[in-house]
Formats: C-alpha cells, sequence, structure tokens
C-alpha cells in the first residue's frame, strides 16, 4: 500500500470510527470531546445524523475513492478540503470562542499535519484531470 491510499484510508478509518461513536454513544463522545452533552432527544438526533451518520458517510466515500487506482488523486483532494475546511472552522473557532479543553487545539494540529502530507501527495504526482 502506498502512502496515497495510507493517508486517505486513514482518514476514512478515523472518520467512520468518529461517525459510529456518535451514532452510538453521542452524549459520552460530545462529553468527552465538548466537556457538555445535548440536553434534549432532538439535539442527540441531530448529533447522531450530523456527527454520526455524516461521518460515516464520508468514511465510506474515502474508502471507495482508495479502492481504484483513477480515484486516488481525488481521494487525496477530498481528504486536503476535507481537513482544510474543518481546520478552517475550528481556527476561526478558537479566535472568536477560544478553547476550554487542549482537544482543540489537538484536532486542529491533526488536521493540519493531515492537509499538509495531503497536499505534499497530491503536488508529487500528476495533475487530476477533468
Amino acid at each position: 500500500m502506498n502512502f496515497n491510499v495510507l493517508l486517505i484510508n486513514i482518514t476514512a478509518a478515523i472518520f467512520a470510527l468518529y461517525g459510529l461513536g456518535f451514532v452510538f454513544a453521542p452524549a459520552q463522545l460530545a462529553l468527552l470531546i465538548t466537556d457538555a452533552a445535548p440536553a434534549t432527544a432532538t439535539a442527540l438526533t441531530d448529533m447522531r445524523a450530523t456527527y454520526g451518520g455524516m461521518s460515516v458517510g464520508v468514511g465510506i466515500v474515502l474508502f471507495v475513492l482508495s479502492s481504484k487506482a483513477e480515484t486516488i488523486r481525488l481521494g487525496l483532494l477530498a481528504v486536503l478540503l476535507l481537513m482544510v475546511g474543518m481546520g478552517g472552522g475550528r481556527l476561526v473557532g478558537l479566535i472568536i470562542d477560544g478553547a476550554e479543553n487542549q482537544i482543540m487545539y489537538v484536532y486542529l494540529a491533526l488536521e493540519v499535519v493531515a492537509s499538509v502530507a495531503a497536499w505534499l501527495l497530491l503536488s508529487r504526482n500528476k495533475p487530476l484531470s477533468v
């Protein structure tokens, strides 16, 4: 397995596992990560859908993109865009809201590392064709 596929699959696995965690234990994970848990059934259901279901879906899409040679570059681009989007949103939140725990800084560091890795892997290979 090459580094391109490895990065996509690691990212896919993290999204899928994170998503499954939020589908089955949203209150516990929210408390662990944000120091607060949703207080209503509607909030828990939305967390299961958004953090859970969507993250599982993103993980599956990434696994599919890594499974064929012709879609690996698209998978790397997806990793890059997802990580830049998440890291950018997190950075805005840290600037505007601050952080009450260190997990937000750890997540930001991981998002930056994954973004840089995806960018480096994309830049050393041929361009995406449209």
